[in-house]
Parts: C-alpha cells; sequence; structure tokens
C-alpha cells in the first residue's frame, strides 16, 4: 500500500495534467449548471457554482504560472527518461497554455456570478493583458524545441482563447449598471410590430415571446433607470392581454432575457461583431485541431497526446452545446421570424419551447418565495420542521441555557428559520387582480375604512408589516371554520405566504424595501410593547365576525403592501436579485411596468390617503402652497 510520500511523488509528477482536466472539468461543469440558477434558489446549487466560479479561475491561473515557471524541458534527447522527473513538466505543456486561456474565459451560460463581478470589468481586462503575456513568455520559450506545426496549431488556438476572453471582457463591461444605464437599449433590435409578422398564432404562447421581446427595450430602459422620458404610456393590443396568465407568462420571458443580458454572454453573441467573432473563433479551433492532427507526435506521451485530445474534442462540444443555446434564444426564433426563414424558424421555436428550452408550463421566472415567521422567533411555539429550524432550536435552547441575550442570536435566526415555499397560482393571480384594479383607479371598496385609517397612522413601513405580520399569524391560528372550504384553504395560504414573504425580505433583504428605520431596530423590540401594539391594531381593523370575507381582506392588503414596496424599490437591487434566482417583488415591480405603475411610471403608488386629521405624525411641505 503505498504511503504519503509516494503519493506525493506521484501528484508531482502529473501536476500539471491533473491540474489541466480539473480546470476542464470545472468549465463543463459551469456550463451545465449556471443556468439552473435562474430559477432556482437551492443554496447548495448556489454554493456549488460559487465556488466553481472562483475555483476555475484559480486553477487556472494558478495552472499557467506553474507552465510559466517551470518551464519547458528539452526536447532534445530521450524524452522518456525526464518526462516523468519530478520538478519537470511535459513537453507538451506549453500547448496547453492557450487552452487554459480558453479556459479562463468561462462559459456562455455563466460570465458573471454577481452584479459585483460586472462592475469589476476592468479587473478582467487586466487579467486579459497579464494572462495573454503569460501564455505568449510560455510559447516564446518553446520556439524552437517542437514542430513549426505544433506551433502554429498552438497560435490558433492562442487566438480562441484570446477571442473567448475578449468576449467575457465585453459581456462583464455590458452587464455592469453604469454600461447597461448608458446604454439606452440601442443593443435591443427594434422589431416590427407582431400584426406585421406573418404565421403568428395569436394569443398562443409565441404571440406572448413576440410582445415580450417588443417590450424589452421599454424594460431595459426601466431597470437603467430611464424612466419617463423614454417610455411610451401605451403598450401593443392583442387579444386577452388583460388576463393575468398572460401577463405573467410575459413578465416571466422578460426577466429571463434581462438575467441573460446580466449574467450571460447572449448579449455579445448575438450583435454583428460578437457573431464574427465567434465565427473566427470556431474556425480557428478547426484550423489548430487539423494541424495538431498533421503534426509529428510521436516524441510525446500517449496520455499527454490524450489529454490534449481531450481538450480539443471537450472545446467542439462545448461549442456545439452553446450553438445550441443561441439557437434556443427566443431574439434567434424572433430574428429567423421577421426575416421569413421560416424553416430555421420553426426549427429555433422546436428548441425554445421544448423543455430543454423556455417551455410555457415553465414561464414563471420566480419558482419559490422566501418565508421568515417572526411570530415562532418571538415565542419559539413553531415546531421545527426542517434541519435548519431543528439547528435553530438547539441554538435558542444553548442561548437561553447560558443566558445569551436574544438579539446576539438573531442573525443567526434570519439564516436557519428562513424557508423557501412554491410560488403557487392563487398568489400570483391575487397579486396581478390588485395591479390591474390599482391600474383601472378600482378596488378601494375592498377595504373598510379601519383599514385605511390604521395605514394612515404607520410610523414606519416595516413596523406596519411586523404587526399586520403578527396579526395575521393569530387571525389564522384563530380560523378553523375556514379549514373546511378549499375557496379558504387558499386565502389562508396566500395570507400566510405574502405576509412571511414580507417578514422575509425584512429580515433578508431590507433595501429592497421603503423603510425608515433599521430592520435591527424594529425586529429588536420589546415583545411587550409588540403585543400591545397588535391587540390595539386587532381592535382597529379585525371585527368579531372572522369569516371569509374578512380573509379575503386580508390577503388583498397584503397583495397590495407587496406592490407598494415594488413601486418604491430601486431598480439595480432587481438586477443583483435576478442572478440569484429572482425574487417575488422584482416579478410584481415588472408586472407593475407592464400597466404603468410604480415611481418609474407616470403612476406612483402611496401607502394611503386618509384624512390628514388624528394622524400622529405631521408632514412639512418644503414648498408649501
Amino acid at each position: 500500500m503505498p504511503g504519503m510520500e509516494d503519493l506525493v511523488k506521484l501528484f508531482n509528477v502529473w501536476e500539471i495534467q491533473l491540474l489541466v482536466l480539473l480546470s476542464f472539468t470545472l468549465q463543463i461543469f459551469l456550463f451545465f449548471t449556471g443556468s439552473l440558477r435562474r430559477h432556482s434558489s437551492s443554496m447548495l446549487l448556489r454554493l456549488s457554482i460559487w465556488a466553481a466560479y472562483l475555483g476555475a479561475d484559480f486553477v487556472a491561473v494558478y495552472t499557467l504560472g506553474l507552465v510559466s515557471r517551470l518551464g519547458d524541458i528539452t526536447t532534445k534527447g530521450d524524452i522518456t527518461t525526464e518526462m516523468h522527473t519530478p520538478g519537470k513538466i511535459s513537453p507538451l505543456a506549453f500547448f496547453w497554455a492557450p487552452f487554459l486561456l480558453i479556459h479562463l474565459a468561462g462559459q456562455d451560460t455563466i460570465t458573471a456570478f454577481a452584479m459585483e463581478d460586472n462592475n469589476l470589468w476592468l479587473r478582467h481586462l487586466l487579467n486579459l493583458v497579464v494572462q495573454a503575456v503569460l501564455a505568449i513568455y510560455v510559447f516564446w520559450k518553446s520556439i524552437g524545441r517542437h514542430s513549426p506545426m505544433l506551433i502554429v496549431s498552438g497560435v490558433f488556438v492562442f487566438v480562441v482563447g484570446i477571442i473567448k476572453y475578449a468576449e467575457r471582457t465585453w459581456s462583464l463591461k455590458s452587464g455592469c449598471y453604469k454600461s447597461f444605464e448608458s446604454s439606452g437599449g440601442h443593443h435591443y433590435k427594434k422589431l416590427p410590430d407582431h400584426d406585421c409578422v406573418e404565421d403568428m398564432n395569436k394569443d398562443g404562447y409565441d404571440d406572448i415571446v413576440y410582445i415580450a421581446l417588443w417590450s424589452t427595450p421599454r424594460a431595459h430602459n426601466i431597470i437603467s433607470g430611464h424612466n419617463i422620458l423614454s417610455i411610451p404610456d401605451d403598450l401593443p393590443d392583442w387579444p386577452g392581454r388583460d388576463e393575468s396568465k398572460t401577463i405573467i407568462k410575459m413578465v416571466g420571458i422578460i426577466l429571463s432575457v434581462m438575467y441573460a443580458d446580466l449574467y450571460t454572454k447572449a448579449l455579445v453573441v448575438r450583435t454583428k461583431s460578437g457573431i464574427i467573432l465567434r465565427c473566427i473563433s470556431q474556425m480557428s479551433a478547426v484550423v489548430a485541431f487539423g494541424m495538431f492532427l498533421a503534426s509529428d507526435k510521436q516524441r510525446y506521451s500517449k496520455t499527454d497526446i490524450a489529454i490534449t485530445y481531450s481538450l480539443f474534442g471537450g472545446g467542439f462540444f462545448l461549442e456545439l452545446c452553446a450553438v445550441f443555446i443561441s439557437m434556443m434564444s427566443p431574439w434567434t426564433w424572433a430574428w429567423l421570424k421577421v426575416r421569413k426563414w421560416h424553416k430555421l424558424a420553426m426549427l429555433s421555436w422546436l428548441i425554445f419551447s421544448s423543455d430543454l428550452g423556455w417551455p410555457e408550463k415553465k414561464q414563471c421566472f420566480v419558482k419559490s418565495m422566501g418565508q421568515y415567521n417572526f411570530s415562532s422567533w418571538m415565542t419559539g411555539s413553531t415546531q421545527a420542521r426542517t434541519f435548519r429550524q431543528r439547528v435553530m432550536a438547539m441554538v435558542k435552547w444553548f442561548a437561553r441555557l447560558v443566558h445569551v441575550e436574544k438579539k446576539k442570536i438573531f442573525w443567526m435566526s434570519k439564516l436557519l428559520d428562513t424557508e423557501y415555499v412554491d410560488v403557487d397560482e392563487t398568489t400570483m393571480e391575487c397579486i396581478a387582480e390588485q395591479i390591474c384594479l390599482l391600474r383601472d383607479h378600482e378596488g378601494s371598496t375592498q377595504f373598510s375604512s379601519k383599514w385605511i385609517n390604521w395605514f394612515g397612522n404607520i410610523p414606519d413601513f416595516g413596523i406596519g408589516i411586523v404587526v399586520l405580520h403578527l396579526i395575521t399569524e393569530k387571525h389564522l391560528s384563530e380560523i378553523h371554520e375556514a379549514k373546511s372550504a378549499g375557496v379558504g384553504m387558499n386565502m389562508m395560504e396566500v395570507c400566510r405566504k405574502l405576509s412571511r414573504y414580507l417578514m422575509y425580505l425584512l429580515a433578508t433583504h431590507p433595501s429592497m424595501l421603503p423603510l425608515n428605520a433599521s430592520p435591527e431596530a424594529i425586529f429588536l423590540k420589546d415583545p411587550v410593547e409588540l403585543e400591545g401594539i397588535v391587540r390595539d391594531a386587532l381592535d382597529v381593523v379585525v371585527s368579531s365576525n372572522r369569516n371569509l370575507l374578512k380573509l379575503e381582506e386580508l390577503a388583498y392588503v397584503w397583495a397590495r403592501l407587496l406592490i407598494y414596496a415594488a413601486g418604491k424599490s430601486r431598480p439595480e437591487r432587481h438586477m443583483e436579485q435576478l442572478g440569484t434566482g429572482g425574487e417575488l417583488i422584482t416579478f410584481v415591480w415588472m408586472l407593475m411596468y407592464i400597466h404603468g405603475l410604480g415611481d418609474s411610471q407616470w403612476r406612483r403608488i402611496a401607502l394611503g390617503n386618509a384624512d390628514d386629521r388624528g394622524r400622529r405624525m405631521e408632514e412639512v411641505y418644503a414648498f408649501p402652497s
């Protein structure tokens, strides 16, 4: 059985080969998992992609530096006696340097893990220059030691690496907020009106996709903060456009397109310059492979040759998959459709609408919503269901045992007590219905004057959420007769999900809410004081007859609060959340844009218009009348 010393020697012999294969394996993993986070909030998936994203660059840079440091052993004499000597590297290692540049260029499905990566595009540009110079240095040391055919083949691979790395840097620059803000949406092709396009299935999925693409330039202006001045207040009319399901699908497509433009190479590869560069890189790769086949390889080991073939073959496979993804893009389908290339458009549509692409049944960008039950944190009464909740219960028990202050472990509660549930159709339709009512200036009769007066006296939006959340939890726990009715159960779930979701935003993403007070100050209020506020609020807004109508009213209240918060949120916060699987508030924010609502539109949403008399707060006007 080999000892540790033997394993270390074996690793020293095969270090370069193992690192090159590891770098390529990480690229394959990133290619096939990079786009999965678009619809997933799984912490394990995000952690895996994050580790691979950072590790891929580290491994490639380290390996390239190792090749340049150790240098190339002489090719004169008997190579077989020297190539596996510890401290030496394979004679073919110089040829792998440009492949490492390709690996540093990343994959089409993920160029940035977060918006911060886009904002640091200048750092990647500097890395491109440094790593390219390092690869040139490795090549320069190898001139005269290898056959001219192999050297020229490596030069073509080097061209591929430079182009790929430039694509990534370009994509990062295009996705940073400043570039997105200054572009004005000019990189989006202006599509003709859908009525001018032949063979369009009116009210069908293709019509929805086309309208979504047609609206994307204006959605870009909303995200980039170009606001009202550059956005017309009219939207294209198509039959059934007011149906909530149709609008929800349309918003899902718009957000998916925005995600692709911010976090992948989609924006670059559909430009004319990007297409030309992609064709040059693919042709260079084919030429490089052909010249490598024709070169003299007898002096190199079979293992190193096999690794090189694997790099070529794997690269061609990923390029083929990238072409497939390009055909899957809705922009490709629309571009072919407008130019009346019907057969290619049909092929693109088949790929796009398949289960591997963007099927109609999955076109809701947000699949899950976070949940945080502040009531259970205060009382500790909720039974732990998940592993994280069991861990949190143990932490609370230990904290009480050693008399640790509650505020010192609250940050762990935000991490461990948070759970995720599916976004159901009833919740989405409830929100869409309220947005439509606000658009049409209707729906005020849904709420009693008690609700209006109570919201008029809320000192801070965050405190209002906490108090209403505690009211909701108490109210739902006391409603037993509604459990026998299916509609009642649906409304209970809507109330519970929206209540806990806004608490989740307050606990984990407070920057997305219009707050005046610190979230920590709100959460760490004295429980006795909160209970008193809750009792007073219950006396105001909850009648003794707690029937189904009151339950529906409570659901509508939570939907309106989410709509209000979405209308007040900042565009850059939504850009950041697109890379984490998306948030329901981002979906609501874009849904409001479709209907011309929000602070970036003509119709802004206020919390209430109750009579100022009796308020505990006073307003001072900068420009009084």
